[in-house]
């Protein structure tokens, strides 16, 4: 669990985990991180004093329910799932349901986290939901078992400040084996105005987040051989519209923009999913945005 300023928040935090804790061998490992390097840093310096067979995650404001260990844990054991996803208030109502194969877990779980494809895209222009598979991509929403996320080397970007959490769901959906889900609800979640992500939305931040996202992706992609690529193609896209507005709210100059924008575009992958973003005139001002990204990029 991250703790960074969080005096007001952390006892009541901790007292629910040690209820759900009683009769179980859980241990709570709490990182202070005094000064401020983020959540993903403090993830993962605590995921290296982890011991146990499982792992979960906990932020310092929320609370967990009575049987938030007790539950996933059982059914991990049962199963012999990587992942054990569970619901919990004001989230999408799960089934229990046991997946298996690398296959049927990417094509259930990365239309949540991975971004947006071009079917999304497809089925969006067809009158549909453009957001329809996506959900909630927080690290504390699954219990992990430790051995897989060793295995696999699976850790947190620590140079990421946005979305970090659905990088590191996605990296562990990308390759687990077998995935679990109980209907169970056993995390309150509480939304803090003014919390990391809402602190740098239209930030420099945000700005430099698009390239560490990218960097991601394209990581992630090469490391399934070009398997998951699919399922983030528009996003790289939607990215570079965003970029042409973003950047006057992030505070960068003219030139800034001009070369990174240029940069973005130059990328082979973005290059790739520009020229082949199926448009239409029911979105006319995606249509456009679309049209002068494919203009910038021959410029470039």
């Amino acid at each position: 669990m991250p703790s960074h300023r969080a005096q007001s928040t952390l006892p009541r935090t901790l007292k629910t985990l040690e209820a759900a804790a009683a009769g179980l061998d859980v241990e709570t490992v709490v990182v202070d991180d005094v000064d401020g390097r983020g959540p993903s840093w403090a993830r993962n310096r605590g995921l290296d004093r982890a011991r146990g067979d499982v792992v979960f995650f906990c932020d310092a404001d929320d609370a967990v329910r009575p049987d938030f260990f007790r539950r996933p844990m059982e059914e991990i054991g049962r199963t012999g799932a990587d992942l054990c996803f569970f619901s919990y208030p004001g989230g999408p109502r799960l089934e229990a349901d046991v997946l298996h194969g690398v296959e049927t877990v990417r094509r259930r779980y990365l239309p949540a986290f991975f971004g947006y494809s071009f079917d999304d895209v497809r089925r969006w222009n067809g009158g549909g939901r453009l957001m329809a598979a996506k959900e909630l991509g927080q690290v504390w929403r699954c219990a992990y078992r430790r051995s897989f996320l060793l295995e696999r080397g699976i850790r947190f970007d620590e140079e990421m400040s946005f979305f970090e959490d659905a990088a590191f769901l996605s990296h562990c959906v990308a390759f687990a084996q077998c995935v679990a889900s109980i209907p169970d609800e056993l995390y309150e979640y509480s939304q803090t105005p003014g919390g990391n992500l809402a602190s740098g939305i239209n930030s420099r931040r945000h700005w430099d987040y698009k390239f560490l996202s990218l960097a991601f992706r394209t990581r992630l992609d090469a490391a399934t051989g070009g398997a998951v690529g699919r399922f983030c193609e528009a996003s790289h896209v939607f990215s570079a519209m965003e970029m042409l507005t973003l950047w006057r709210k992030a505070g960068l100059s003219f030139g800034e923009f001009r070369r990174g924008l240029a940069e973005y575009l130059a990328n082979p992958v973005v290059a790739k999913a520009v020229g082949e973003f199926p448009i239409s005139l029911r979105h006319p001002l995606v249509a456009s945005a679309v049209l002068l990204l494919r203009l910038l990029r021959r410029g470039a």
